[in-house]
């Protein structure tokens, strides 16, 4: 037996060690079919225990899906992203109706829907509304979600028309907001 042919099963057994090894960590890397992902895990307020109304909604929850929506473009008149965008009011459909809240689509409609709340009672998961781009006209024009409330300030979520960021995140305190606001209503039950 000559050295070439010895050499000839150890070769074959590395490959199919190979073969074998690179099997296994693509199944391990998720790129079967079969396998399933685990569920993201929701961030909570309390560690373990989520915010939760008192109809049971998990209200962290549904915060954590509405950030899965940052940098999403803005397309006025769409509640879909798939679509290629939301507007202000189609962002907050899209948010609520992924939760089986009932809301209204146009921000308009959250001037009468909802309980109204103090800024100081104001709590994450609440609508927050502010006229359109002429703060004159004091009816409902845009609408976003309340994230954090900490009692000198708010912080909200909502689909901007600007071009650069979509779906972002703002204070009530920025200028142009707080120029614009109307109100706050509670519509989770």
């Amino acid at each position: 037996m000559t050295l070439r042919t010895q050499r000839f099963p150890v070769i074959i057994s590395l490959l199919l060690l190979l073969l074998i090894n690179a099997c296994t960590a693509s199944r391990k890397s998720g790129s079967s079919t079969t396998t399933t992902s685990p569920k993201p895990t929701v961030p909570s307020a309390t560690p373990g225990k989520p915010m939760l109304s008192p109809s049971g909604i998990n209200i962290d929850g549904l915060l954590w899906y509405a950030k899965k929506q940052l940098g999403t473009p803005y397309l006025y008149g769409s509640a879909d992203p798939a679509k290629g965008g939301l507007d202000c009011s189609g962002f907050l459909y899209y948010v609520f109706n992924h939760f089986k809240i009932k809301v209204p689509r146009t921000s308009k409609d959250y001037m009468s829907y909802g309980k109204p709340v103090s800024r100081s009672e104001a709590q994450k998961g609440d609508v927050i509304i502010f006229t359109g781009s002429d703060a004159t006209v004091k009816t409902g024009g845009h609408v976003g979600l309340i994230l954090e409330n900490t009692g000198n300030d708010i912080t909200f979520i909502h689909g901007s028309s600007s071009k650069k960021y979509g779906v972002m995140i703002n204070k009530l305190s920025d200028a142009y907001y707080n120029q614009r606001f109307l109100k706050i209503v509670r519509v989770i039950p």
